[in-house]
């Protein structure tokens, strides 16, 4: 098992200054480009490209989608380039990672949200032809985190990346499951690095809540901890199960909300078939603002029933889902019972 960790982190209130001299240090080469979308491009992007420029030569590049045949196209312009920084959220940061993975470059991811646990792992969700995959990508050598950007982020997206690390919890219970089935080895150390990152949320949501320079932080690097959980073991299994069934299920019926938010709501579920303390996900949930039902992210009850009847489908991976035969009366009493509908 071959496992690559970023060569450097830095993570300061405001990185003006410190990211030229860490990235010169790590001589990744002379030129480098920075993808991001436009309001980016503003908001901290066009800062980071003139400081970086008297080290290296910069271009800004705005990707047009996420669909896996312009990437691979993106990735013959970027052979021109050193290396890459993907700057943004999770769209930029997946599309940096795939890119850059197919270039052969190096990236350093940039985020400035903290909307889910993608920033160091070396999975990348992608468009393939209206269809959402997951890929094998690469793992960023270096991270870079503004503080004072990602606490202008709108606080939603901050909910929802507490959310993603909260489903941790079901997700490495249904890995349980999966290894009392025979299906999958259990591998506690990779468990246990993606519990802490769940606990910490838990520990200091209200923290998260007001946006504290700390809160951020331990967001952060929750969320770091979550993606090297991932990389270690080779896969999202310890950090994804029938609550992030569930999610996909919701967005194949074309739910928009985002992904931090629905495997949230998905975890409530797990954890009631799992027999979990579901009432206490929630009271975190509502103690960080996250929505506790499917009328909060504007998802119809008929949507959210078909989503758990859809779930065990959805992919080739056993969880608490693959115990039970669910009916679609079932379903529903299942979601009124936690709230949901």
């Amino acid at each position: 098992m071959l496992v690559n960790f970023p060569y450097k982190i830095l993570v300061e209130k405001s990185v003006s200054g410190k990211a030229a001299e860490m990235l010169g240090e790590m001589r990744l080469g002379d030129s480098c480009a920075i993808i991001c979308d436009p309001h980016v491009q503003k908001l901290i992007g066009n800062k980071v490209r003139d400081e970086l420029s008297s080290s290296f030569s910069v271009d800004v590049i705005n990707p047009e989608s996420l669909e896996k045949k312009y990437l691979e196209s993106l990735a013959k312009k970027l052979g021109n380039y050193d290396f890459v920084i993907g700057m943004g959220g999770g769209r930029a940061i997946d599309a940096a990672k795939y890119s850059a993975h197919i270039a052969g470059i190096d990236w350093i991811a940039f985020p400035t949200i903290l909307s889910h646990d993608g920033v160091v792992s070396s999975r990348a969700v992608l468009d393939d032809n209206k269809a959402k995959i997951s890929v094998n990508a690469k793992e960023p050598v270096a991270i870079i985190a503004d503080l004072n950007t990602i606490k202008r982020a709108p606080y939603r997206y901050i909910a929802a990346g507490a959310g993603d690390l909260l489903s941790n919890i079901s997700a490495v219970e249904d890995w349980k499951i999966a290894d009392e089935a025979g299906k999958e080895k259990y591998h506690i150390v990779m468990a246990k690095l993606s519990l802490l990152a769940a606990e910490a949320v838990i520990e200091h949501a209200e923290h998260i809540r007001n946006k504290s320079a700390h809160g951020l932080e331990i967001l952060l690097w929750s969320l770091i901890s979550s993606g090297f959980a991932m990389n270690i073991y080779g896969s999202s299994r310890p950090c994804s199960g029938s609550e992030h069934n569930f999610s996909h299920s919701l967005e194949q019926l074309g739910s928009k909300a985002l992904h931090g938010e629905q495997v949230a709501l998905g975890t409530l579920v797990s954890m009631f078939l799992q027999k979990g303390d579901w009432l206490k996900i929630r009271a975190i949930m509502e103690k960080l603002g996250l929505p506790t039902n499917a009328k909060q992210l504007g998802i119809e009850s008929d949507t959210a029933i078909e989503a758990l009847l859809l779930a065990p489908k959805i992919r080739d991976r056993y969880t608490i889902l693959n115990k039970y035969d669910i009916t679609r009366k079932q379903a529903e009493n299942i979601l009124q019972k936690v709230g949901i509908i």
